[in-house]
């Protein structure tokens, strides 16, 4: 994989202390750890992840401490 970035408004962050994270693809998780991290660096609690598509055979799942839903497992 190359790298890439990504962001997050700051102030979109400090009305609210729990987030729940949407995303269309979990493949490895990376863009999932990404949020995880930025939100944690603010003291912000996730209260979860759901995701149109995941590809279960590469279990990013297993890398998250919060419930994951998912539309179609592949």
């Amino acid at each position: 994989y190359g790298s890439n970035s990504l962001s997050i408004q700051e102030k979109s962050l400090f009305d609210h202390q729990k987030f729940f994270i949407i995303d269309d693809l979990l493949a490895t998780g990376g863009t999932v750890k990404c949020v995880e991290d930025i939100l944690n660096t603010k003291g912000k609690k996730i209260s979860g992840l759901s995701v149109v598509i995941e590809l279960k055979d590469l279990d990013a799942r297993s890398r998250f401490n919060f419930p994951v839903e998912s539309q179609v497992i592949y």
